[in-house]
C-alpha cells in the first residue's frame, strides 16, 4: 500500500503476495515501482521504509547508501 502523507490518499496498491513476503520483494511488483517514470513527477520523490531500494525517486531516510557511509 502506498499512501501519500499530506492527505493520506492510496496512490497504489498490489495484491497476491502471502504476508511472508518481505517487503522489498513485494514493492518491485506494485506499478510505482515498474512505472516510476510515469507515475511520479519530475522533481518529486517518494519517501520509504529502509526496506526498500534507493532510487532517485524513492527515498529511506536513515539508510547507508551502497559502498557509501551515513552522516
Amino acid at each position: 500500500l502506498v499512501v501519500m502523507p499530506h492527505n493520506l490518499q492510496i496512490v497504489d496498491y498490489r495484491l497476491g503476495h502471502p504476508g511472508s513476503v518481505h517487503d522489498a520483494y513485494a514493492f518491485q511488483v506494485t506499478r510505482l515501482a515498474c512505472k516510476s517514470n510515469s507515475i511520479i513527477q519530475e522533481g518529486h520523490w517518494v519517501w520509504a521504509d529502509s526496506a526498500y531500494p534507493l532510487e532517485p525517486w524513492c527515498i529511506s531516510p536513515f539508510k547507508r547508501p551502497r559502498g557509501g557511509n551515513l552522516s
